[in-house]
């Protein structure tokens, strides 16, 4: 993984220490590739022990192994820059657009860079091989557990989705071991999917988190976790790059599912279509 990635991921884990330092280190990397320990602890006011032990606690075996791969990771970002995403007053339209496509560019890297090819290989297989595929998501986070629904629809699983978060918890009560659920919730936290979640797996049904790479509820009761980049603040002006992340796996699901079978799906993806356009204007 990116090494700068990996900082911002474990950032809200980190001690006081460590996130001064991790700080620092973000906002000037090349500086800090210049540095000994001694000049790094003397510019960030702290200890070179605690500029070793920061790189200890990202994996690393010493600071020379980090500075190493971070050195290699600044090399390759040509294309990927650390910039000001967060709008203010004085940005012009073109600004704003720039701004908006960066945002855009950086998280569809992380994304990349995060994900664990091999869970959503196990998480396809186990949506292809389920029962009933229960959809959970309140907020931004309806947008994409609603996408997935309709798109699981379309070609004639078994998916459920509701609105009204009482009555999705009433028909968890039918939930089986032959069944999956896919839970969508940035934070992890949000009590209206870990409680359905925590029926299902009662019940012994699969569970695929779409989170945050955060410890939380929802990762603890999952059996499959696909993460999210950890770029935004749970307080926030609306959920941008983990909206967008979050669509992305649904379209990853989506792919896996419809790839070996293209075209089964392909003809019912085609009836679908011929029924909706009788509602269309000639």
């Amino acid at each position: 993984m990116n090494v700068k990635l990996k900082i911002r991921e474990r950032y809200q884990n980190l001690s006081k220490t460590n996130r001064k330092i991790a700080d620092h280190i973000l906002s000037d990397t090349d500086g800090f590739l210049k540095m000994t320990a001694l000049d790094a602890a003397e510019s960030y006011q702290t200890s070179s022990a605690s500029i070793i032990r920061f790189a200890k606690t990202l994996g690393y075996k010493g600071l020379d192994e980090f500075k190493i791969a971070l050195a290699k990771d600044l090399s390759k970002e040509e294309k990927i820059y650390d910039v000001d995403t967060i709008i203010s007053k004085t940005d012009d339209i073109e600004t704003l657009c720039q701004k908006v496509e960066m945002l855009v560019d950086n998280t569809n890297h992380d994304l990349f860079e995060l994900l664990d090819k091999d869970v959503l290989s196990k998480a396809i297989d186990c949506l292809k091989n389920s029962e009933n595929i229960y959809l959970l998501g309140i907020g931004a986070s309806m947008l994409p557990a609603y996408d997935m629904y309709h798109k699981l629809k379309r070609i004639n699983f078994k998916a459920h989705y509701e609105f009204d978060a009482h009555m999705a918890v009433e028909f968890f009560n039918y939930v089986t071991e032959k069944d999956c659920v896919v839970a969508f919730s940035y934070s992890g936290l949000s009590r209206e999917v870990t409680y359905p979640c925590e029926i299902a797996k009662e019940k012994g049904a699969n569970i695929i988190a779409v989170t945050r790479n955060a410890p939380s509820k929802l990762s603890d009761l999952a059996n499959m976790i696909l993460h999210v980049p950890d770029k935004e603040h749970l307080t926030r002006i609306g959920a941008i790059s983990s909206r967008f992340s979050s669509m992305e796996i649904v379209d990853l699901l989506y792919l896996g599912i419809t790839q070996k079978d293209d075209k089964m799906f392909e003809d019912k993806l085609i009836n679908t279509s011929l029924l909706v356009r009788e509602l269309k204007e000639d």
